[in-house]
């Protein structure tokens, strides 16, 4: 499919690709996409509950079953991958080859989690996740606020901000200062600053970019370029922001994009999940890794 851009303001001068590369198709529902050391991505199949691992040009391989409908995902320092499970209600952690999969955190001041759904780390190790209710009947909700946390060294779960209606994809930008969090049913995404010791400074949320599709389907997951640039999937497509907030284009999907993820190894390649299809496009500036993602062997 020949790339498309709507809404055009210089994002088509940022997009290598002449096409849109169609990866993988034929799931339930894709997500949580994560790229590997080794050459393959990783991505989720929510609604099947697999995980799978794909090699470029290859097929896609079954890497794990009965997941949680494990969603968001990402690389933890010790280089483990941790990773939201919706129905599962918690945040997990895995050894790479899909094996040894263990809870990290599941509750807040001892009650149920929501439903996670994306995971960032900073560049300490300081992990923070995204908690809707997505995937909870109300009846067996715990938490009757949908927050966002952080998790350090203590597994224990950091509330740091609790006014959202669906929190989804957060994303930092390049130089960690600002956490980026969509929140899909007002239709923007926020920012904060962030202090050292990991909390959001008070006072500082502000409405990064609202958006406006022709159709329903609020912001979803996001990713930052390392100039800064704000990508986010949304109905219509993916949208680009500059750090200001100044909408660039949208890149056209034929399926509303889930998920994103920067991939191959010059980090120029963006891995898009949408609906049941994996596509691939290339950009002329990379993006930001999660920060332990394995050097390529």
């Amino acid at each position: 499919m020949a790339v498309s851009i709507l809404r055009d303001a210089g994002l088509s001068d940022l997009v290598e690709s002449a096409e849109v590369e169609r990866l993988a198709d034929g799931f339930a529902f894709t997500e949580g996409p994560l790229w590997r050391g080794d050459g393959s991505l990783l991505f989720q199949d929510i609604k099947a509950e697999r995980t799978y691992k794909l090699r470029n040009g290859g097929k896609p391989e079954l890497l794990r079953e009965h997941t949680g409908a494990a969603n968001g995902q990402t690389f933890a320092s010790d280089g483990s991958i941790v990773f939201c499970e919706q129905n599962g209600r918690r945040v997990s952690r895995m050894a790479p080859g899909g094996t040894l999969v263990e809870p990290l955190v599941e509750t807040w001041q001892g009650k149920r989690l929501n439903s996670p759904n994306d995971i960032v780390c900073r560049s300490d190790g300081l992990l923070y996740f995204t908690d809707p209710p997505y995937g909870v009947a109300p009846g067996d909700r715990e938490l009757h606020f949908q927050g966002v946390f952080a998790v350090g060294g203590s597994k224990r779960a950091l509330l740091v901000a609790d006014d959202f209606e669906k929190p989804n994809g957060l994303a930092f930008s390049p130089d960690e200062r600002t956490l980026y969090v969509c929140d899909t049913a007002r239709y923007h995404v926020r920012a904060f600053n962030v202090e050292p010791s990991g909390a959001l400074t008070a006072g500082s949320s502000r409405v990064f970019a609202r958006l406006d599709p022709e159709q329903p389907g609020g912001p979803d997951g996001l990713k930052v370029d390392r100039d800064g640039r704000v990508y986010v999937a949304v109905a219509q497509g993916v949208w680009v922001f500059e750090p200001a907030g100044v909408l660039l284009g949208i890149l056209a999907l034929p399926k509303r994009p889930a998920n994103l993820a920067w991939c191959d190894p010059d980090a120029l390649g963006l891995a898009i999940t949408a609906v049941d299809t994996v596509f691939k496009v290339r950009m002329r500036v990379p993006g930001v890794m999660p920060p332990f993602t394995p050097r390529q062997r």
